[in-house]
């Protein structure tokens, strides 16, 4: 997805499309890179009655709602697809032990951080969910992570917009 769409979508269905396409970016979906879409939303709030308080609360909202569901998802049905991949693979296996044991160690720190890490951001719920991360400890670090992500990325598309355009 590009800038111009973004901006295009944004002036044709306002700013309720930031929560269906921040929702998709949170659920992996592809086409939908938030390093595009963010500072694209800071933009166009720059330049129109919109608040960019307004637009980083929908921002917010749409990547919870799609961390939720991938939660849910990885756990729901993560674990037997963990356990056939593991039976498959030794570097499955190894890959899998490490990331338990990495959200074991690092618990609430290791989500937040891990909610600001681009790429890692958008795939951490479903080991999250996978490895049974208790469910406040992960919402709480998450909205964190995602509200500080998305507070600089609509931030610096804000200001750029508004000095460059």
């Amino acid at each position: 997805m590009e800038l111009s769409t973004v901006l295009g979508l944004l002036s044709q269905y306002g700013v309720l499309v930031l929560l269906v396409v921040t929702f998709l970016e949170a659920l992996n979906c592809p086409g939908m890179p938030a390093g595009i879409i963010l500072p694209a939303a800071g933009m166009y709030a720059s330049h129109s009655n919109v608040s960019i308080l307004g637009i980083i609360g929908l921002t917010i909202a749409g990547g919870m709602i799609g961390s939720i569901i991938l939660y849910i998802i990885g756990r729901i049905g993560g674990q037997p697809l963990l356990d056939w991949l593991k039976k498959r693979s030794k570097h499955a296996r190894h890959a899998a032990e490490r990331c338990e044991q990495f959200l074991a160690k690092g618990g609430f720190f290791t989500v937040f951080v891990g909610r600001i890490v681009p790429v890692v951001r958008t795939i951490f719920p479903l080991p999250a969910g996978v490895f049974r991360v208790a469910v406040c400890p992960f919402l709480t670090a998450s909205a964190l992570g995602i509200a500080c992500y998305n507070i600089v990325c609509v931030g610096a598309g804000y200001y750029f917009g508004y000095v460059f355009l």
